[in-house]
């Protein structure tokens, strides 16, 4: 399905409906400027989270989880799918401070954090559905849910969950969400790249 830039926006189809993915220009850990949808999500498999350096509470074991499910993913998916977590406090989250994260938790390969001008992060936030219904909640990163996105971008196909439910129940919701949950599907070779010909 052939996809073109409007804006900051990527069309795209998701559950069979057109829509406009934000892609904003972002950095990335390690200093590189991207355009999110461009980078993470064109023609990918991809995880996609909100977290944010300093925060001591969900955060780092949703990371964790998230980080194991994509172990568990890779002999099914051919590979690790990408994992993109962007920071909900991008006025202290730099690309350095980003990077010493990285760094402590070994800086596995298919792992980017990103941040940028608010308002950009907060569209993309907001299009995954990570909003909690009460404003004053919302507002308060302190209380963000530890959700993650999980996308078949050629599919069109996009589920979120908690990553309190842990990499088990997660994994198969991501195999079910690529098309590759069942005993008669074979394993798809790279399902985590593009597969557009």
């Amino acid at each position: 399905m052939e996809r073109s830039h409007i804006g900051t926006f990527a069309e795209t189809v998701i559950a069979g409906s057109r829509r406009r993915f934000p892609n904003p220009s972002l950095t990335t850990h390690d200093g590189r400027s991207v355009r999110f949808y461009d980078e993470f999500v064109r023609g990918r498999f991809v995880l996609i989270n909100f977290a944010y350096t300093r925060c001591e509470g969900k955060c780092p074991r949703g990371l964790s989880v998230l980080l194991a499910t994509r172990n568990l993913l890779a002999p099914s998916m051919g590979c690790a799918p990408g994992l993109a977590t962007l920071t909900l406090d991008p006025d202290h989250d730099s690309p350095e401070v980003l990077g010493r994260y990285v760094a402590t938790r070994g800086a596995p390969a298919g792992w980017t954090c990103l941040t940028g001008a608010r308002a950009d992060l907060e569209a993309i936030r907001r299009f995954l559905g990570f909003v909690d219904p009460d404003p004053r909640v919302d507002a308060d990163r302190s209380q963000h849910g530890s959700l993650v996105a999980m996308g078949d971008d050629v599919r069109g196909r996009w589920q979120v969950a908690s990553t309190q439910a842990g990499t088990r129940p997660l994994t198969q919701l991501a195999l079910r969400t690529a098309g590759l949950w069942s005993a008669r599907s074979p394993a798809a070779a790279n399902a985590c790249t593009s597969r557009r010909g």
